[in-house]
């Protein structure tokens, strides 16, 4: 039966009159009806859709509500890719920046950039699409070229409309970050019991609300989304990156304007930072930094992006965060290698946007330089607002004379003895059945870095391990679903997914392999080397401490460390097992000869200016050199950025020509050779 016109007129007046209403509640700050009269309204259009199915539309206020569960996120390829952010840590780096960018633009570059200033929200990176004004899809960054599909739960946030103003083109692909205030995520942390447990901060309470497969989940979120990037922005004729946010906030979507600024110079750029970062307490929500832009859009493209960032944009960093607690105790963990690790118990302490209740301490030399002892007041810090570390004692806030810290002559795990290695400041156990050790290898194998195993978390480990499941990396490959199943919060399609995902992982590269097998002083640069000269993983095997010592980039003490390893009975067996439980990859390439650096071998060390360490690597190996871990007499060149250390001194000593990122970009393209 046909819904009456009055019916259908009355329904399109009500979704109407609700946006219209949430985005002045939720986006001006300027409610226009009370929340009675917002309730009654969203009500009303409810029992109409519950009684009409069909009048429910896309852009439905009450899909803000959720819908029905899901059973996973689909993959979500970005036509345009979701690039990172170069870092600048300091102004003079920033600085730099912007002389790169004078340098690129030569005789285009402006005397003064204008900059738009936008706060670097610590939240989850979003791409939201809308077609015919009507939002269709919302994914998640991933990996920059290919997220997840979250739309039914960003449907949910509060103050993105769910359909554009009228002057909206056809498409349109805007990105921001989900976030919550700072306000919010406290109050709704503590309205959960001990049993529900608690987010650590609120990035991970925004990524956590995201990932509910049940929207009605997410709806019920305190989440909020702030917009800052208009895709193809210049094909729409806009000419600055003002003008693409005055476009965005025209559309009817969130810009959190009191915090984003449009700089007529670097200094004024620099002045906003100083008082952003003062002002970091008193911002609603987690900022780590601020954001520049170029804010000419047309100069964007002659700019350009490197292989994961775009010129154009820098984040500067605030700096890392400091806070003073008590130190309750000191623990020791054992490492996949056997090293024994002093880790800081702190009185909790909220330091740069997380509570932070443990520290490194490093090892126990660092335990004798900062003399800190259980009980002591000790200054916390968030270095890079990512990995806490004790920097300093309050010595002058000691009482009494609280004992020197003993570091353990055996293993805490299963009680070996202990051993020092020469030339080393670790300690570590020598017991290869370590429990400890164990799970720390297995979690290895399956990290990012190695096989990428999805879903394969510590907690799971720990069980698979502690109950007899898992004792070495090819026994993951032989758990079924009704093992999997049967462990402590693990359903039936958890542990089908973990499955699948072991499945996935099966089929893997040897430099992935080679790294997962967690040989000490193997990591990913010298896994690719010997990738290359081993073919496969019995090749590797095979060759003798010698041939390994010539590769150039390894070395006799990483060959010495990987003919131990092999030679090791249980490693032996381990090799046979892995191809036994279907483990393979695809033979590796040989570089290609006669490209510009055929046949010279390069180190890359330290922080360069707009090249990622990796980014720097693959570009030389693009380019025909070999890239090694450590310096030799056969290095042919050293690429040396800030902080190069050790690596650096070596290459002075040994008369190996140090290079700096710009004579090696030059070089690549077309310039003369900077060697000597």
């Amino acid at each position: 039966m046909a819904v009456p016109n009055e019916i259908r007129d009355r329904a399109a007046e009500l979704r109407e009159r609700i946006e219209d209403a949430s985005h002045h509640y939720h986006v001006l700050d300027a409610p226009t009806i009370s929340d009675a009269e917002y309730d009654r309204l969203f009500k009303e259009l409810e029992d109409l859709e519950r009684s009409h199915e069909e009048l429910r539309t896309p852009d439905s206020p009450t899909l803000k509500i959720g819908a029905p569960p899901l059973d996973g996120f689909d993959k979500v390829t970005h036509a345009v890719p979701m690039m990172s952010l170069e870092n600048a840590k300091s102004e003079d780096d920033f600085r730099d920046w912007t002389e790169r960018l004078r340098r690129r633009l030569g005789d285009d570059a402006p005397d003064r950039f204008v900059l738009s200033a936008e706060p670097k929200l610590d939240g989850i990176s979003m791409s939201i699409t809308y077609e015919n004004r009507v939002l269709v899809q919302a994914a998640t960054r991933g990996d920059g070229e290919t997220g997840e599909d979250v739309t039914a739960n960003v449907r949910t946030i509060r103050g993105l409309p769910l359909r554009l103003h009228l002057d909206a083109p056809a498409r349109v692909e805007v990105r921001g970050e989900v976030y919550v205030t700072k306000a919010a995520f406290e109050t709704f942390n503590s309205q959960r019991t001990e049993a529900e447990g608690r987010y650590v901060n609120p990035r991970n309470f925004a990524g956590g609300s995201l990932r509910q497969l049940d929207s009605k989940i997410t709806a019920r979120r305190p989440l909020r989304i702030a917009l800052y990037q208009l895709v193809g922005a210049e094909e729409m004729g806009l000419a600055t990156q003002a003008e693409a946010l005055d476009r965005l906030e025209a559309w009817g979507l969130p810009v959190p304007r009191d915090w984003f600024r449009q700089c007529a110079s670097e200094d004024e750029a620099s002045a906003w930072f100083t008082k952003l970062e003062g002002s970091r307490s008193d911002i609603p929500f987690e900022v780590d930094g601020m954001v520049l832009k170029v804010d000419a859009i047309p100069l964007w493209a002659p700019l350009g992006a490197r292989s994961r960032t775009p010129r154009w944009a820098v984040a500067w960093k605030f700096q890392a965060q400091e806070e003073t607690t008590t130190l309750n105790d000191i623990i020791v963990s054992v490492g996949r290698t056997g090293a024994l690790t002093p880790v800081a118990i702190l009185e909790p302490v909220f330091v740069g946007g997380v509570t932070v209740t443990h520290a490194s301490l490093h090892n126990h030399d660092e335990i004798d330089r900062l003399d800190v002892r259980v009980g002591d007041t000790v200054v916390v810090q968030r270095a890079g607002d990512v990995i806490p570390k004790v920097v300093k004692v309050i010595v002058g806030a000691r009482t009494g004379e609280p004992e020197r810290f003993r570091f353990p002559d055996r293993c805490p795990a299963c009680d070996t003895p202990a051993v020092e290695v020469e030339d080393e400041v670790v300690v570590r156990c020598p017991n290869p059945d370590c429990n400890a050790k164990v799970k720390a290898r297995i979690r290895y194998f399956a990290s990012q870095d190695a096989l990428d195993i999805q879903g394969l978390g510590e907690k799971l480990v720990d069980q698979l391990v502690d109950e007899g499941h898992v004792k070495t990396p090819a026994d993951l490959f032989r758990l079924d679903v009704a093992t999997l199943a049967g462990l402590e919060r693990m359903g039936e399609k958890s542990a089908e997914n973990l499955v699948a995902a072991l499945d996935r992982a099966r089929q893997t590269t040897l430099p992935r392999l080679v790294c997962g097998l967690g040989i000490r002083h193997v990591g990913e640069v010298v896994a690719d080397i010997l990738a290359v000269e081993g073919r496969t993983l019995e090749g590797l095997g095979a060759m003798d401490e010698e041939i390994l010592a010539a590769i150039d980039g390894v070395g006799p003490v990483v060959a010495k460390s990987l003919r131990a390893w092999f030679d090791e009975p249980r490693h032996a067996a381990l090799v046979s097992d892995l191809d036994a439980v279907g483990i393979s990859y695809p033979e590796p390439e040989r570089a290609t000869a006669g490209t510009l650096l055929d046949g010279m071998t390069a180190v890359v060390t330290g922080t360069l200016p707009e090249l990622s360490r990796r980014d720097a690597q693959a570009l030389l190996k693009q380019s025909g050199a070999k890239v090694a871990s450590s310096v030799s007499k056969s290095t042919s060149f050293l690429l040396a950025g800030e902080k190069a250390g050790s690596k650096l001194k070596k290459a002075e000593e040994l008369g190996v020509p140090i290079l700096d990122e710009r004579a090696i970009l030059a070089w690549l393209n077309g310039g003369p050779s900077p060697l000597p």
